[in-house]
């Protein structure tokens, strides 16, 4: 099928009408990405077409050979006033926007901070020589609104124009605040053209000094506007604004050839996606080859179906539920042209991604994990460790709650574990120890744990024989009716493992080990009627082989699977893995695929997408009244990492953009909260740059 057909199947929307002119929208708003919608609405609103890019996405701003084919670049800043790309991200001059004003280009940038992002301390007077003094026509940065005024506004209630000055004829420009806080007060240089002047005049405190300059460098046009354009107080006056700054530098664009023809394809001509998460390279042939612009503006025609592609060209499945179905790939030109064309994918097995948290609690022999780590990366599982012997404290609920699975070893270790709550043990009997608080309230919500290793019971109750009643802990939730023996200690050493037929869990048998003369202190135990048997102590001849080591319980809503021995010392890496992976796979077959949206009065959290993050994520919610809104993130220990607030914000819906690189967020499993009003919801977020 070929593109124009297609496109009028699906009703593809350009930016705007095709117009002379080429434009190149650089958003560089981290802090409030969605602004930038009403800065491409006025675009189109005037009647003209733009190339988009998203620099907080990109994690960096175009390149100078990106930007060098387009007449005029808008470079936004908004309301971000940290790690700006206009300043590369690292405060210093970025000489992708020089060479395209030194070559003739045309400039516009504006938004709040974006100064203050490099000169914190004002004020700051500039010379001959530097970027501000030389390419922006600014002699003086005085100060902000809002900072530095106060005497008869708190902040700037308008900007007045300066008449005469060629280009606008709005004014006065106003706000959807009362007044604008952080707008930078400027000194023009002797040859640069002041356009808008704060005021009002002369009452205002820094009437004196302009927001809006414009300056010529060579046969380059720069515009420099240090005001928040995306709050202007209507769309209408928005529209006139960027209508009469466009028409000005319309008249000095040079008219470009073309694009004729798009054709896109696929790697390898796949065009299907059917792994969780899968990525498919797309590619676009620009026609004619002469064509002054020979970049496309990737998007997705999905219909629902939840789905991603970069500026490069690859397209990611999303991992939930949502993502399965049929979306279209789509490559327009970004020279207002209108050709485009587009590749139908179909995207499966979404929603499928599993989850686990190894658990270290094993401080005799601290390297042990490393056996059950190895098989987790072994089997392909995505896995994070958390090491009680290095933290000295067990995991929080809001780490847990990251994980479908929780594996908890206590390896050879039996003393001091952090696996039990042993916060009251002054008049405590041991048939009243549980589980740590965090890890109750997991399995409680129905959490997936399997707890493994030798001596856990030993720690609390030491060697055997105990017996267990309805309403103690070891019965009515590991389902344990009699902690009869240990193997060496109470007789031979146990050769075996053997599996019961017909669990649910695995087949896996014999169990075997490293050791020639069996596994010492592995614990023997008498269940209950509601426990189902995994594994027996065996072989049949063994003197304990009545006794089981492995069972599997459902306490409240959650599921345990209890083993009593060491399996870093089953007795080959592929039995080892071949063990683990069943146990997994059972896990993964009755683990939910992650909660995709939380309810609590007043508001509701959507689940963040993507997730596994690779850099950009997006968290929504949707609130029901008025609320005070903050996001907090915190990593594997707990600790948060990441706050964000929002303050008040209206009844509907809200998201957020999230950069883990601008963080500084390494590769890990992550939990957020959204804080509405001191309410809260939970949600995990992978990090897999």
């Amino acid at each position: 099928m070929r593109k124009y057909l297609l496109i009028a199947i699906l009703g593809i929307a350009f930016y705007g009408a095709q117009a002379q002119m080429s434009i190149l929208l650089v958003n560089d708003n981290g802090y409030a990405p969605e602004r930038v919608e009403v800065i491409k609405t006025a675009i189109s609103d005037a009647g003209f077409t733009f190339a988009y890019w998203d620099a907080p996405a990109e994690l960096a701003g175009p390149t100078f050979e990106f930007m060098e084919p387009f007449d005029l670049v808008i470079w936004y800043t908004g309301n971000d006033g940290a790690g700006l790309y206009f300043w590369n991200g690292d405060e210093t001059v970025n000489e992708n926007i020089t060479n395209y004003i030194d070559n003739g280009g045309m400039f516009w940038v504006q938004g709040l901070d974006f100064l203050y992002d490099k000169y914190a301390e004002t004020p700051v007077t500039y010379l001959p020589g530097e970027f501000v003094y030389d390419y922006l026509g600014i002699a003086e940065y005085f100060g902000q609104s809002h900072i530095d005024d106060q005497v008869s506004f708190d902040g700037v209630p308008e900007l007045d124009l300066v008449e005469g000055n060629g280009i606008f004829t709005l004014n006065p420009i106003e706000w959807t605040y009362e007044t604008m806080w952080y707008v930078d007060a400027l000194t023009p240089r002797e040859e640069a053209q002041a356009l808008y002047q704060m005021g009002p005049v002369p009452i205002y405190d820094l009437w004196e000094y302009y927001s809006g300059i414009y300056f010529e460098k060579g046969e380059g046009k720069v515009m420099t506007f240090t005001f928040e354009t995306a709050r202007i107080d209507t769309q209408e006056h928005t529209d006139e604004l960027f209508s009469q700054g466009l028409q000005y530098f319309e008249q000095f664009a040079t008219p470009g050839i073309p694009v004729t023809d798009i054709n896109v394809t696929s790697e390898g001509g796949a065009t299907a996606i059917d792994e969780n998460y899968g990525t498919l390279q797309f590619y676009a042939e620009v026609l004619p080859d002469s064509a002054s612009i020979q970049y496309v503006h990737w998007s997705l025609v999905s219909d629902g179906v939840d789905a991603f592609i970069n500026q490069d060209g690859v397209l990611q499945a999303s991992g939930n539920d949502n993502g399965n179905g049929t979306v279209w790939v789509k490559a327009e030109a970004m020279d207002g042209s209108g050709v485009a064309d587009s590749m139908q994918v179909e995207i499966s097995n979404q929603g499928t991604e599993f989850t686990v948290l190894l658990v270290n609690d094993n401080a005799n022999g601290v390297d042990r994990y490393m056996v059950i780590d190895t098989s987790l990366n072994n089997l392909g599982l995505i896995y994070n460790v958390y090491n009680t012997v290095v933290t000295g404290e067990f995991p929080d609920y809001n780490t847990l709650s990251a994980y479908d699975a929780v594996i908890w070893y206590t390896g050879n270790d039996g003393v001091s574990l952090k696996l039990w709550d042993v916060s009251d043990t002054a008049g405590n009997v041991n048939q009243n120890l549980r589980f740590n608080a965090p890890l109750m309230q997991y399995l409680n919500g129905g959490g997936i744990v399997w707890l493994t290793g030798l001596d856990f019971i030993y720690d609390i109750y030491g060697g055997a024989w105990d017996q267990f009643a309805p309403g103690d802990f070891m019965y009515d939730v590991l389902g344990i009716d009699a902690y009869v023996v240990q193997s060496h200690v109470d007789g031979d050493p146990l050769p075996q493992l053997d599996v019961v037929a017909g669990n649910p869990i695995c087949t896996f048998t014999p169990m075997t080990w490293v050791y020639s003369d069996g596994l010492w202190y592995a614990d023997g135990l008498q269940l209950t009627d509601a426990a189902i048997p995994v594994y027996k102590m065996g072989p049949a001849s063994y003197e304990f082989s009545d006794y089981y080591s492995g069972l599997y319980t459902k306490p409240g809503d959650g599921h345990l699977f209890t083993l009593t021995v060491e399996i870093a010392r089953i007795n080959t890496r592929e039995n080892t893995d071949e063990f683990i992976g069943q146990v997994m796979d059972y896990f993964k077959s009755i683990a939910s695929s992650g909660i995709e949206e939380m309810s609590a009065p007043g508001f509701t959290l959507f689940q963040n997408m993507p997730n596994p993050v690779k850099n950009i994520t997006t968290f929504s919610w949707e609130l029901e009244e008025v609320s005070d809104v903050a996001l907090f993130i915190y990593d594997i220990s707990g600790k948060a990492v990441y706050s964000q607030g929002f303050g008040q914000q209206a009844p509907g819906k809200h998201s957020f953009t999230f950069s883990a690189a601008n963080a500084g967020l390494s590769n890990g499993f992550y939990t957020f909260n959204l804080m509405v009003n001191n309410r809260q919801l939970s949600g995990k977020m992978i990090v897999n740059k």
